[in-house]
């Protein structure tokens, strides 16, 4: 009795043992992230980013960071996961499309290739990547060139997913791409879902969504995490191509951000608990912030930051338990070029050499995309719709021309210049890379003012300016009524009659009323003058001499 007794007192002490040995700790994951990448692969000629950031050794002032490229980027993601050993590269669209000519010359094949040798493993799409239509994309994906081959030799298309939950075809509403995909590391397995703005069709040329239609995100997002979590998989992160504006600094200690704004704030209010933390991109913003509870982040563009998100999950539940959240400036000075990948860039950047370094003209100083002095008009934006004004004229009369504020990519040269400077190919290409064309097009003046007045329309959260060439002035009202905004328009000094037809020049984006500029679907009797580009080569070549570097003055806004 005595010995059965203590064998049942040494059973009774080994199960109390067990009942209190801990879990395991929590498996920690990093997942690395790059958005709007837009094929900047290069780190010069055109510089990804010049930013400038206060100097922690000088308080007060501030330091000149150059930022981005493919090298830099390997670099920073050796040294990055090197302290996390469970981690994934992953994308939030735009990777390629509207690219520098390093990469659009070759149709984007060398950002895809590139994009591999990073390691990436899954995006979801953006508007960029169906800037030249639904086969295009394909091709990049699969490697599947057709008839036309592929540009390089050694494409064998994309080694990670693409993802769309949100674009259904019109036809059996079943998604167009993967909705979702799963990975595993160490152990955990992890849901991405992807998204891209439902803004889309107002965003590419309507041909690139034929059979297609673009569903709300949320609705998209949650409709398939029921089928998720059916496979057991309870880590659910979103990639959403939709973004926030924020202007304050990339990391805030509690991810507090104060002033963030955006469509991607209502889209993550209506996202299903079960979805972890999003990854966003689009507003081209850098920032890691709480939004109902998740983590959100989004790293800038052109590949000049990288968002970090840290995961504890639970061994156990496989929930996530605790999140952190980093974007790193790929800063090319704190991260070396990686020589692997600069060889490899090299490489890629010399099959484009020679036509990228045609030489156009020499500019009294660089041009910049953005206002001066408090005026409204771009004096690059105008010296590009002065350009398709020019190029539309050889044709025939025309009175005018426009071109949306996102076709003009950068400033000439991308990366400034407040001296004379030297303007190649390479640097107009990165300015207009999208291969648009001209289209002149009979227009009643009421849908030319009806155009104008689409700069306010009640949806935009700031006005939405057209380049226009230099014929056109105006001034503008911000406190008025978005249809009384508008104040003594007057083109080429005499005001705009509704009912007289003008000839207008704009590209074929707009033409089909991209960016919601409707008023231009009106346009009758159209006829093709050109690309855009070709327009931007040979206005430099005859100009650039006489072109300024501030604004005209001839669209201002008015003080209320």
């Amino acid at each position: 009795m005595i010995l059965r007794w203590r064998g049942y007192a040494a059973l009774a002490s080994l199960l109390a043992g067990c009942a209190t040995v801990p879990e395991a700790p929590p498996v920690e994951i990093s997942l690395f992230a790059l958005n709007d990448f837009h094929g900047y692969i290069q780190a010069s000629r055109p510089l990804p980013a010049r930013l400038s950031l206060p100097d922690p050794a000088q308080p007060g002032q501030t330091r000149r960071v150059d930022a981005g490229g493919a090298a830099h980027i390997a670099s920073a993601l050796a040294e990055l996961g090197a302290a996390a050993p469970n981690h994934l590269l992953i994308g939030a669209g735009d990777l390629i499309g509207a690219s520098p000519s390093q990469s659009a010359l070759l149709r984007d094949e060398p950002a895809i290739l590139v994009l591999n040798r990073l390691g990436m493993s899954v995006s979801s799409i953006g508007n960029h990547e169906l800037d030249r239509g639904q086969a295009a994309l394909l091709e990049r994906a699969t490697g599947q060139c057709g008839a036309q081959g592929c540009a390089t030799q050694t494409f064998d298309g994309a080694r990670f997913d693409y993802l769309a939950a949100n674009v259904l075809s019109a036809d059996t509403g079943r998604p167009w791409l993967k909705p979702y995909v799963l990975r595993e590391l160490a152990g955990q397995r992890i849901a991405f879902v992807g998204a891209v703005t439902r803004t889309l069709p107002a965003m590419i040329p309507a041909s690139a969504l034929t059979g297609l239609r673009v569903e709300d995100e949320a609705i998209a997002i949650n409709r398939v995490v029921p089928e998720i979590r059916a496979q057991g998989v309870e880590t659910i992160i979103a990639l959403i191509h939709e973004g926030a504006e924020y202007a304050g600094p990339l990391n805030v200690p509690d991810y507090r951000c104060e002033g963030l704004s955006g469509p991607i704030v209502d889209i993550v209010n209506r996202l299903d608990p079960a979805i972890d933390a999003v990854f966003s991109a689009h507003t081209h913003q850098g920032y890691a912030c709480r939004i109902n509870g998740r983590l959100v982040l989004q790293a800038r563009n052109y590949g000049t930051a990288i968002a970090e998100l840290r995961l504890k999950v639970s061994p156990r539940s496989h929930d996530v338990v605790a999140s952190e959240a980093t974007i790193h400036l790929v800063d090319q000075a704190r991260y070396p070029a990686d020589p692997a990948m600069a060889a490899y860039v090299a490489e890629l950047e010399s099959l484009t050499a020679a036509i990228r370094g045609e030489v156009l003209t020499e500019l009294p100083q660089g041009l910049p995309r953005q206002p001066t002095d408090g005026f409204t008009d771009s004096p690059f934006g105008t010296v590009v719709a002065d350009a398709q004004l020019a190029a539309a004229r050889r044709l025939g009369p025309v009175d005018i021309a426009f071109t949306n504020a996102g076709g003009v990519r950068t400033d000439l040269p991308a990366q400034g210049s407040d001296t004379a400077v030297q303007i190649t190919h390479s640097d107009a290409f990165a300015a207009q890379p999208f291969g648009n064309h001209i289209v002149v097009m009979s227009l009643r003046g009421e849908h030319l003012l009806q155009a104008l007045q689409q700069q306010f329309r009640d949806e935009l959260a700031q006005p939405l300016f057209l380049h226009s060439a230099s014929g056109l002035s105006y001034r503008w009202r911000a406190s008025a009524d978005p249809t009384q905004r508008l104040v003594d328009v007057k083109l080429a000094g005499e005001p705009i009659v509704p009912t007289r037809v003008y000839r207008v020049a704009v590209n074929n984006f707009l033409a089909d009323g991209g960016d919601g500029y409707t008023a231009f679907t009106h346009g009758e009797a159209r006829s093709d003058a050109g690309g855009d580009l070709e327009a931007l080569k040979r206005y430099l070549s005859e100009q650039g001499q006489t072109l300024s570097a501030r604004s005209s003055g001839r669209i201002r806004p008015l003080q209320d």
